[in-house]
C-alpha cells in the first residue's frame, strides 16, 4: 500500500483529535497485519469506495471512547457509553475518514465513504478479505487508538 494512501488517515487523525482538545498524538510503529484484526471495546468501521477501496477501522477502549465523546460533546460527563456517546464516536470516524478522503482527492484519488458502523464488545475480531492491512497505533491524551487502514488502489495509473 502506498504511503500517499495511508498518510492522509494519519494526518487526519491527528488534526481531528487536536480539534477536540487533544494536545499530543504519538504515532507508534506502523506494521503490516493479517486479517482478522483484533478490535477493542469500541470499533468504528467505515468503507471507502472509488479509486481506493476497502475499510478503515478505528479501535479504542471504552474509557478512551468516553473521554473522546465527552470532549466532542462540550465536556458533557459520559458515565455510560450511551447512544449520544456512540453517535459521537461514529462521527469522529466519519470526520477523520472524510478529511482523509479530501486529502486523497488532492493526491488524485476520487473516493466516497460509507456511513460508519459501530461494533461494541470484547474480544472482537474484524475480517478484511484480500486486502493489506496497515496497523497505525496512536497514543493520545484521551487514550490509545488503533487505526487499521485496509485499502487497495483501484485507480488505473
Amino acid at each position: 500500500m502506498k504511503v500517499e494512501i495511508v498518510n492522509p488517515f494519519i494526518s487526519a487523525s491527528v488534526k481531528v483529535l487536536e480539534t477536540y482538545g487533544n494536545k499530543s498524538v504519538a504515532k507508534g510503529t506502523l506494521s503490516l497485519v493479517k486479517s482478522p484484526v483484533s478490535g477493542k471495546d469500541i470499533n468504528t468501521v467505515i468503507g471507502v469506495t472509488g479509486d481506493v477501496t476497502g475499510q478503515v477501522i478505528y479501535c479504542m477502549s471504552n474509557d478512551t471512547a468516553r473521554n473522546i465523546s465527552s470532549s466532542m460533546l462540550m465536556n458533557l460527563p459520559i458515565d455510560d457509553f450511551d447512544y449520544l456517546a456512540q453517535s459521537a464516536i461514529n462521527e469522529l470516524g466519519n470526520i477523520i475518514t472524510g478529511n482523509a478522503a479530501t486529502d486523497l482527492f488532492k493526491n488524485g484519488y476520487f473516493c466516497k465513504i460509507t456511513p460508519p458502523s459501530l461494533i461494541i464488545g470484547q474480544d472482537i475480531t474484524v475480517s478484511v478479505k484480500d486486502l493489506q492491512i496497515i496497523n497505525v497505533p496512536l497514543t493520545t491524551d484521551f487514550g490509545d487508538i488503533t487505526v487499521y487502514v485496509a485499502l487497495r488502489e483501484e485507480k488505473i495509473v
